[in-house]
């Protein structure tokens, strides 16, 4: 399951869990939140890393219990190649050992799956937030959830570099069809990136963005 994510102020999710009952139910309730959109659902650490080449979420849930790589290793890849994304764990597991493992690799909080459906939803819009949540003990040695606050970095730092280049390249005046080619990658991916740079930059379309990037320094000027 994979679709390109609307350029809005919505949340865009990618649901990383094995057991495909709990992934599409997870899919079924987040979907029912007017601005949570899931782009993506995927069974294993090494599909999420794939898929994270051709789609860029906002969040992803990851599930610590995978085939293959662990979803500690999963997070730990993900967050290196993609560290715009921001990871959150949803598990069975209330330890405190799993859980700072998880967050030492990366991760942005978790969300046990003792808890309400609520917390999980809550824990998605603050990830994207400024500010960090406890919402409560689900027992007696870890809270329910946990979400850090998102870092309050500039669009300068925030764009990775292929946005970069993609953004110099529209700036040129570069169709998606001939960054595709100049890049190597599907014309479907450098849409799914010019999206992502305007949400970024808070911008409404690609000329508004070229100039707000040169004016910040993001790019250099166009010759």
């Amino acid at each position: 399951m994979a679709s390109q994510c609307s350029p809005t102020d919505s949340v865009a999710v990618l649901v990383v869990e094995d057991h495909e009952i709990v992934r599409e139910c997870v899919c079924t309730l987040l979907s029912q939140q007017p601005d949570i959109h899931v782009i993506g659902s995927v069974g294993s650490g090494e599909e999420a890393i794939e898929l994270l080449r051709e789609v860029k979420p906002n969040v992803v849930v990851m599930d610590l219990g995978l085939p293959g790589i662990s979803g500690i290793e999963a997070t730990r890849r993900v967050t290196k190649d993609n560290p715009d994304v921001r990871v959150i764990a949803l598990t069975m597991y209330a330890d405190a050992h799993y859980l700072t493992d998880m967050l030492d690799a990366g991760a942005a909080g978790y969300v046990l799956k003792q808890s309400a459906v609520n917390d999980l939803v809550r824990a998605l819009r603050i990830a994207t937030s400024k500010h960090g949540s406890s919402p409560g003990p689900a027992s007696s040695s870890v809270p329910s959830a946990f979400i850090r606050p998102s870092p309050k970095l500039s669009p300068k730092e925030t764009l990775t570099e292929r946005e970069k280049d993609i953004l110099t390249l529209v700036g040129q005046g570069c169709t998606s069809k001939e960054i595709g080619r100049k890049l190597s990658l599907s014309t479907k991916t450098v849409k799914n990136y010019r999206a992502r740079i305007l949400q970024k930059l808070r911008t409404r379309n690609c000329p508004e963005a070229v100039s707000k990037a040169v004016a910040q320094g993001i790019i250099r000027p166009l010759s």
